[in-house]
């Protein structure tokens, strides 16, 4: 569209809410935003141009068309931002690719005897959640201490509930025994009500608490409590001594900081749980250009998502766009109201310029390792004789059991980091014997010619194996005429019995090069090893991981449709009820008659093919067992 053209759309666009997509020539979708006002935001681009920078005027020399969608409401337009910004991935969007979601410990007040667990998604269940913790490292301490000043249960609900002895955690005081009754309920309340103080970290009025508990203890001659006590309370004052206390109201909070420098932009989140800081996250992305209040927006609203921890305020730098229906959508999602703040001085906006600080160290601590990956890979090309510096590396692995169950695995490495967006599985579907290089050829042939037709080559292309496996490689590049990908092969290190002694001899792993007869011995700790190391054993986990549920899944319902008079519908009632095939397989006849959808009669089938007459196991379920430790 001629640029005439563009700015005559633009004068008629609607002043409705909604979002504007712009686009270049071919139609693909540059970026995504999100307006009140449709024409007054699409407008404002490309009025004033003097002021704006290198990057959004690149952007807006690409624009060929934009396209709008009228929403009702602007919060209606917020919500179509995001599901057009994850289905499209637009080139100049941040896109957060943190999909992982911190460690928060769950306590479930809802039980009669609650515990405390480490979970990785909130729900509204009545539950009360602390965190998220930064690492499960600073999480496992947490709980730790916890345990250790309060004896609550740890262990899961079916051994609760089938106990008829305390466990050694009793006897080691390291539980109350509320299993075996040696605590009563209302006891066992005050003890919950006591840790949850802790974790929200209101520890004066739990001191209060506990030093009241003494004295009545003291007063009614039962010194033995007493001196428990004493010890808890004194236990919990060293802990205060050593967490930093920068809040005294014990709110929930983010504070987040922004630094930006040349084409990279660094958001860093400073967790305050409790009054006490946790850790922080920082995430970088480059820079698109775009004026620094609508990525913080847009990072926002899709850092705080549904089942993440959301706190009560988020302390921010500046304002952005449309805050209010982040306010409005977060408090939603969290349940009770949450704030979007901008401190202007004070103990908050101390914690803002301390979350930018860290936010300029993450991103020289990010370029530092940027900067020796760069220097690694350029390395890896010099050192290995490859066409081009492999930016872009796939990685290939195959798993099976004796050619059963059989898949193949791609990871995707960019720039010495793991892209799992990239990563992909191949189900082998010519291949049913045991045949490792029919497999790899199976997967190369499907992987490249699909990615010759969609232009999307990488630079180096690693295999687990030796010499056939590059030969597979090289046979599959010929036919389908590339040329200019590296290929490089990564053999294991073996053991080789020695003649004079019964200890087997390591070999050194060996790299072989399509131009190379004999294979390159880089050095067990070379640098450039250990990184050709992590991407086949990357490879090797994920074809491993996959194979185990296929096998598990397909073992599953191999077994249980071999049994007379269980169909699908009992087959899947069966599993959820149970869990598993070893616990059916464990269950009594009473048990399994009583079982969702089950009869006697249907109980008593499933029991016999388990148990023969004999007290031996089933022989299918006896070859399936042998199957799933016979793992390549």
């Amino acid at each position: 569209m001629e640029s005439s053209a563009l700015f005559r759309k633009i004068e008629y666009l609607p002043t409705s809410p909604g979002v504007y997509l712009f686009k270049d020539a071919r139609g693909a979708i540059l970026y995504v935003g999100k307006a009140g006002n449709l024409k007054h935001r699409v407008s404002s681009y490309f009025q004033k141009r003097d002021g704006l920078d290198g990057k959004t005027l690149a952007l807006l020399e690409k624009v060929a068309d934009i396209e709008t969608i009228v929403t009702n409401t602007e919060k209606e337009a917020l919500i179509l931002e995001n599901n057009l910004i994850k289905a499209n991935r637009p080139r100049y969007n941040i896109k957060l690719r943190d999909d992982k979601n911190y460690p928060i410990l769950k306590l479930s007040t809802t039980e009669e005897f609650p515990k405390l667990t480490i979970v990785r998604r909130i729900e509204r269940d009545g539950s009360l959640y602390f965190g998220p913790y930064p690492s499960a490292t600073s999480l496992k301490e947490t709980l730790r201490l916890v345990r250790s000043l309060f004896p609550i249960r740890t262990c899961r609900d079916t051994k609760f509930s089938n106990r008829t002895r305390p466990c050694i955690n009793y006897e080691m005081e390291r539980c109350s025994g509320p299993c075996c009754g040696k605590i009563d309920p209302d006891q066992y309340r005050e003890m919950i009500q006591e840790v949850r103080m802790f974790l929200e970290g209101k520890n004066t009025h739990l001191l209060e608490n506990l030093k009241r508990r003494m004295l009545e203890a003291s007063e009614n001659l039962l010194f033995e409590k007493a001196a428990k006590i004493r010890d808890q309370i004194q236990h919990i004052e060293h802990v205060i001594e050593r967490q930093r206390i920068v809040s005294d109201d014990f709110v929930d909070r983010d504070a987040v900081g922004v630094y930006r420098q040349d084409h990279t932009i660094v958001l860093y989140l400073l967790f305050v749980r409790g009054g006490k800081i946790l850790g922080g996250k920082g995430f970088s992305f480059p820079s698109t250009g775009l004026p620094q209040e609508e990525l913080l927006s847009s990072f926002l609203h899709q850092y705080y998502r549904s089942g993440k921890f959301i706190p009560d305020k988020i302390l921010l730098p500046h304002d952005i766009p449309e805050s209010n229906l982040l306010e409005e959508e977060l408090t939603e999602l969290k349940g009770r109201r949450v704030q979007l703040l901008i401190p202007e001085r004070g103990e908050k906006k101390n914690l803002v310029t301390m979350a930018e600080e860290n936010a300029r160290s993450f991103l020289l601590t990010a370029s530092e390792a940027e900067a020796h990956r760069q220097q690694l890979l350029e390395s890896l090309k010099e050192k290995l004789y490859l066409r081009k510096t492999p930016h872009r590396i796939e990685a290939f692995d195959i798993s099976n059991i004796q050619g059963v169950y059989a898949v193949g695995s791609m990871v995707t490495f960019v720039d010495g980091e793991p892209e799992k967006d990239r990563y992909r599985h191949f189900k082998i579907k010519t291949v049913d014997q045991v045949d490792d290089y029919g497999m790899m050829y199976e997967v190369l042939l499907r992987r490249y010619r699909k990615a010759l037709e969609e232009g999307d080559l990488p630079d180096l292309v690693l295999l687990d194996g030796g010499k056939g496996q590059l030969h597979v490689a090289q046979e599959v590049f010929r036919e389908l005429r590339i040329s200019d990908v590296d290929l490089l092969s990564l053999a294991k290190e073996r053991d080789i019995k020695g003649r004079s002694s019964l200890r087997g001899v390591k070999t050194e792993e060996k790299v072989f090069h399509p131009q190379w007869k004999e294979p390159l011995i880089l050095g067990k700790h070379s640098p450039l090893l250990l990184f050709l190391d992590r991407i086949r054993d990357e490879a090797h986990r994920f074809a491993v991981t996959h194979h185990k549920k296929l096998r598990g899944r397909t073992m599953k319902e191999s077994v249980l449709k071999e049994i007379p008079g269980i169909g699908p519908i009992r087959e899947r009632a069966l599993l959820k009820h149970f869990g598993s095939v070893e616990r059916i397989k464990e269950a009594t006849l009473e048990e399994l008659a009583q079982a969702p959808t089950m009869d006697r009669r249907s109980g008593h089938s499933v029991y016999q093919f388990f148990h023969s007459a004999s007290g031996q196991e089933n022989p299918k379920v006896a070859i399936d067992s042998l199957r799933n430790g016979r793992e390549k």
